[in-house]
């Protein structure tokens, strides 16, 4: 051993989010599966190879396990990246025989993350007899934060507002990534991924000034650029989530 022993650490734990996808999966004919997933590689294919996924197989409880088995393989065939099997009584009895782990996930629709708790509302005490009443002070309203960036968000750059919303004040160039647990403001035109509600905030909200994006994705939900509608692309856009579909409109 050497008699000076280096103080780096042989391990180190990073925190940084990366976007995993949800990829349900629905009854279908082998045949139509490998078309739908050729249809999206060839659609986007610098986006789909290599994609980590996170596979829900719950609208497939009564698919026989070989065949669910089967349906995997077949998404691995395709160059997708499974890293875990979405938690349900389908996909439990096969993170054993595949391998894979059972992943968890926060309250999705109808069980929104909220930003911030409320803070409590003090304990009043019992009152006491006093020759006067002391003013009361006026209650201060709750304020949750905006990470405002008053420059623009280069190609590589990654921004992060957790808890509250982003405002950009410049443009997002191609390549970069501005996230949000609340809404997305940008005062210019967005031409990387924006995703607005990444903890499960369904009624969250991106607005720009100019929409030529390369992905968008409200609480889990996306549209990647080749998914955007030319009539939808334009000056003054906002993306709104209604039910599972992302909606682009004009304002």
């Amino acid at each position: 051993m050497s008699a000076n022993p280096s103080p780096i650490q042989p391990i180190e734990f990073k925190g940084r989010m990366i976007l995993v996808s949800i990829l349900r999966l629905h009854p279908a004919e082998p045949v139509a599966l490998q078309e739908a997933l050729e249809a999206r590689m060839h659609e986007a294919p610098d986006l789909m190879r290599d994609m980590p996924v996170v596979v829900d197989m719950d609208a497939m409880a009564d698919t026989p396990a070989q065949d669910l088995l089967s349906a995997l393989e077949t998404v691995r065939q395709h160059g997708l990246k499974l890293i875990g099997l979405l938690y349900s009584e389908v996909s439990a009895p096969l993170a054993d025989r595949t391998g894979l782990p059972l992943i968890v996930l926060g309250p999705r629709a109808g069980g929104e993350v909220p930003l911030r708790p409320a803070p409590k509302p003090p304990i009043e005490s019992a009152p006491q007899e006093t020759s006067e009443a002391a003013p009361v002070p006026p209650v201060q309203a709750v304020h949750t934060p905006s990470l405002v960036v008053n420059q623009p968000v280069r190609s590589g750059q990654q921004v992060y507002a957790r808890g509250g919303d982003l405002i950009i004040t410049g443009a997002v160039s191609a390549g970069a990534e501005v996230l949000a647990d609340g809404h997305i403001h940008v005062y210019g035109p967005l031409r990387g991924k924006a995703l607005a509600g990444v903890r499960g905030l369904d009624s969250a909200r991106i607005f720009c000034r100019r929409l030529d994006a390369e992905l968008v994705s409200i609480a889990g939900h996306y549209r990647i650029a080749e998914d955007i509608l030319d009539t939808e692309r334009g000056d003054n856009r906002l993306i709104t989530l209604s039910g599972e579909t992302i909606r682009i409109l004009e304002i």
